[in-house]
């Protein structure tokens, strides 16, 4: 009885750091001494911690998502701004049809605003709420005020999530996702290749515990690859 393969690298993250943490937890329940891999065992529970600490901050660091969710609801009111003020340029009120007038002159100028790069947008934008602001009593006039409190809303709020890239970055680990995973792939197979070893020598009845473990869970591991795979070669990208 031996150590079966598993293959490490077709893990998820997640997957990965949840396979060597029931390692982690065999060894403990079998004993590190009892199993000749205490020097194996520590270096092992020592790259996995580094592992967990990346994994931890990737997972924090949605810096990427966040952005792209304030860019979408800071575009929002100013396409329904936008919308609304050219429903009212043809209003039966002459007073709300030239308001609406006015307006739509301030929108035109920026009509290219939400389709601007992200730092272009923001200083677009930055200009698009003073033209609105300085024409105040049309938008009184049209009821649109809290259409500009919420565009300015959303731009103070995009500007906030870019600020805190900087505190992101600096929270980032200097060791990355990949080479963590390496590093712990490294010290699990000195184990696997110790283990098989010392069962080549001495047999397996001290070991036959241990491994009996660890091959039940790589195999549920190895199935759940294998079934991701099929459902891959189902679903082409298109």
């Amino acid at each position: 009885m031996y150590i079966k393969k598993i293959y490490l690298h077709a893990l998820q993250n997640e997957e990965h750091a949840g396979f060597n943490t029931y390692v982690d937890d065999y060894i403990a329940q079998a004993g590190a001494l009892v199993l000749n891999v205490v020097t194996q065992a520590a270096d092992h529970k020592l790259k996995l911690d580094t592992e967990k600490t990346v994994l931890d901050l990737v997972r924090k660091n949605s810096y990427t998502q966040r952005l792209d969710a304030a860019e979408v609801a800071r575009d929002k009111p100013i396409r329904g701004f936008s919308k609304i003020v050219k429903g009212m340029l043809h209003h039966f009120n002459p007073a709300m049809e030239q308001a609406a007038a006015n307006i739509y002159l301030i929108i035109q100028k920026f009509s290219d605003i939400c389709y601007l790069s992200d730092e272009k947008q923001t200083a677009a934008a930055e200009s698009f709420i003073s033209a609105l602001k300085a024409a105040g009593a049309d938008i009184t006039t049209l009821g649109l005020n809290d259409w500009v409190t919420e565009i300015e809303a959303k731009q103070i709020a995009y500007v906030e999530v870019v600020k805190s890239r900087n505190t992101e970055e600096d929270q980032r680990p200097d060791t990355n996702m990949k080479t963590a995973r390496n590093e712990t792939d490294i010290s699990y197979f000195a184990i696997v290749d110790r283990i098989n070893a010392l069962i080549t020598i001495e047999g397996d009845a001290k070991y036959a515990a241990f491994v009996t473990s660890l091959n039940n869970r790589i195999d549920q591991y190895n199935t759940s690859i294998t079934q991701r795979k099929g459902r891959a070669k189902k679903d082409p990208v298109a």
